[in-house]
């Protein structure tokens, strides 16, 4: 069975199901049971090792937890306190996006950075160069 993961679905798998179709689930334990048939095009598929999606109830990726530090693959948690209306609110938004609430909080962040170092970059004064 092979395992593919999309640029334009970062948080979840697509992956062969016994009969060989392609679903698409999400990439979290347990996300096999709210797997989809995949429609979406096959040309930006990248293949990656079955063992990654270890975790979430695909038949195709073995038993135990998902491999660490695999490339492009988050590996390292951080933890962050919130209140529960902070949460709630937060929640309400990944679900609106069909995401988990750590993929869409590490989506959000990363938007975030880019915006606050691409201000930082053109707020940087230019060097007019030698005479």
């Amino acid at each position: 069975m092979k395992l593919y993961r999309s640029p334009a679905m970062p948080n979840h798998w697509i992956g062969e199901d016994k009969l060989g179709g392609l679903v698409q689930w999400p990439a979290e334990r347990g996300g096999w049971e709210q797997r989809t048939p995949y429609t979406g095009p096959k040309r930006q598929l990248e293949e990656v090792p079955p063992a990654m999606a270890r975790g979430t109830g695909w038949p195709g990726g073995g038993r135990g937890p998902a491999p660490r530090a695999a490339s492009g693959v988050p590996s390292k948690t951080i933890g962050l306190r919130v209140t529960d209306d902070e949460r709630t609110k937060w929640q309400r938004a990944a679900d609106v996006h069909e995401q988990s609430l750590a993929g869409w909080a590490r989506d959000e962040l990363n938007s975030a950075a880019d915006r606050t170092l691409s201000e930082a970059d053109a707020a940087r004064p230019r060097s007019k160069g030698k005479p």
